[in-house]
């Protein structure tokens, strides 16, 4: 028994060696194992390939500030102004929600780029970013719109009705400094609105020979003047103002923002100094209004120029065409008709060349004008049918 297992103690110690021998080369292969390509592709990284530790101190892109909004950039940018071969007498910057393709194709439509040219005017249409909830047109036909006209500048804000502020400041200091040196006068549109195109060329030409010291001063406001009124304290009601945000009893008065007519001086300063302001969601009357006081400029009254009833314009149309009767309003609203703006400047365009007539005595449109009502129904209530008469 002692020989035999004398014999056997070398065996079992090589055994031994040879385990333990497996064992090490198992445990090291298993650790390589374990790390991923990256981390052995890292582990042999030179110095000079490793990456720079973060920095605790980012410095921030360049951004192009408006009134609160420090990000502020243009999605889409025209040059028209620059591109134009000879001096314009007026830009026109056309607010628009960027879902209102239909409304842009009506306004060029019923004057294009090329005619406006002609007569020494561009234009531009004011937008903002697609909100979540549009489905009826996306960012890429924008782009596309914009590739076709290139008349389009939208800001990266979202389209709101309580950013309209944003947008009109926008269009404000997109024109004072795109147009400084290449549109004399400035002319404020919203899209849903008729203007006669033709009527504000003569009044703008005028200005230029009567009044040339106003035409070029940094005071010019014209159009339509809503005098000092209170705010609206009813919270249901759509102008609803807390006395947070506006705590005065009465606005001063402002021009109405379906359409004025100012100049590049003007419009520049009243952007800067909307810079300083305090901000305020009603447009038109935070701009031509709070802020114009500010700076003390005075406001040219022409609201003979306006019909606040679309049905006018329609009878407008319709004398035009029936007797050349020359419209007694150059501003209204389009009642929710794209088209009519088609209409009435491609019929409106006749007085310009001299061949319309004054209309006669006792036939105003205040006593003649038979029309649809354009306005929609209440949602709730009942409905009831009688005559009424037009202001």
């Amino acid at each position: 028994m002692r020989m035999r297992g004398r014999r056997l103690l070398p065996i079992i110690l090589s055994l031994l060696l040879i385990v333990l021998l497996s064992l090490c080369y198992f445990s090291g292969h298993l650790r390589e194992s374990r790390e991923s390509p990256v981390d052995q592709f890292l582990l042999h990284l030179p110095p000079e390939a490793e990456e720079e530790p973060p920095n605790p101190n980012p410095q921030p892109k360049p951004a192009n500030p408006l009134l609160n909004l420090t990000d502020f950039q243009y999605l889409l940018a025209s040059n028209v102004c620059r591109k134009a071969e000879r001096e314009l007498l007026a830009i026109l910057i056309v607010t628009s929600y960027a879902g209102h393709d239909a409304l842009r194709s009506a306004h060029r439509q019923a004057i294009p780029q090329s005619k406006l040219a002609e007569m020494g005017l561009q234009r531009v249409f004011l937008l903002a970013a697609l909100p979540a909830r549009e489905r009826f047109i996306s960012q890429e036909q924008l782009a596309s719109e914009q590739q076709r006209f290139g008349d389009l500048v939208q800001g990266n804000f979202i389209e709101d009705y309580r950013n309209l502020s944003y947008k009109h400041v926008m269009g404000l200091k997109w024109a004072s400094q795109e147009c400084r040196n290449h549109a004399k006068f400035i002319i404020k549109l919203d899209d849903d609105i008729i203007y006669d195109i033709f009527h504000l060329r003569r009044y703008l030409e005028a200005l230029e020979v009567g009044q040339p010291g106003l035409a070029t001063s940094s005071t010019l406001l014209s159009g339509y003047v809503l005098d000092a009124k209170p705010p609206i304290r009813l919270l249901a009601n759509k102008w609803y103002v807390s006395k947070k945000e506006y705590p005065h009893a009465l606005y001063p008065a402002y021009l109405s923002g379906w359409m004025y007519v100012t100049n590049v001086p003007t419009a520049e300063r009243i952007a800067a100094e909307a810079e300083r302001a305090s901000f305020f969601w009603i447009d038109d009357t935070w701009l031509t209004g709070v802020v114009r006081t500010r700076l003390g400029i005075p406001l040219e009254r022409h609201n003979d120029w306006f019909s606040a009833n679309a049905e006018f314009i329609d009878c407008c149309v319709r004398d035009l065409k029936q007797h050349s009767y020359e419209c007694e309003y150059s501003v209204g609203p389009n009642g929710g008709d794209d088209r009519l703006l088609v209409e009435f400047l491609h019929n409106v365009e006749k007085c310009y060349f001299d061949e319309c007539v004054k209309r006669p005595a006792g036939k105003s449109l205040k006593e003649t004008c038979v029309a649809a009502v354009k306005s929609r129904a209440p949602e709730h209530g009942l409905a009831e049918v009688k005559p009424l008469r037009l202001r």
